[in-house]
């Protein structure tokens, strides 16, 4: 017994191929996301510092708190973004196997993973100025 009944080699082939930007795509986020922790992990390990004891201006505390946020946020918005490229492709597999035809949905998780994606990047962004305002970064004179 045929277990995929009418889907041919080519409907196949057609899905392998949509399912591949998003899997190269999901390898990026999940590099964005082991930087995001490191930098998350590096503020932790700061603020515990300064609570612990050393003295540190006020505003500093509020900034690692902020740059925490950003980067958290981050997190999630790349966790979305990757969770949404999964259905996705779990979708594109199943639309062929299934008979139906749902483009509008691949596309419109396409648009919703991306712009999820921009938002982690633009919250990565903010914590990097962030945290750059206070170095030396311009040649002084």
């Amino acid at each position: 017994m045929h277990l995929m009944g009418a889907v041919d080699l080519a409907a196949i082939e057609r899905t392998l191929q949509v399912a591949i930007a998003p899997a190269f795509i999901l390898g990026g986020i999940m590099a964005l996301l082991t930087l995001l922790n490191g930098r998350l992990q590096r503020l932790a390990d700061r603020y515990r510092e300064i609570v612990e004891g050393s003295q540190v201006p006020p505003q500093e505390r509020r900034l690692l708190v902020r740059r925490a946020r950003l980067t958290y946020r981050g997190i999630t918005f790349a966790i979305i973004a990757a969770c949404l490229l999964c259905v996705l492709v779990i979708v594109s597999f199943v639309e062929p196997l299934a008979g139906v035809t749902i483009g509008n949905h691949v596309a419109g998780l396409l648009v919703a993973a991306m712009a999820f994606l921009t938002l982690a990047l633009l919250c990565f962004l903010w914590e990097v100025l962030l945290s750059a305002r206070n170095l030396p970064l311009r040649h002084e004179k």
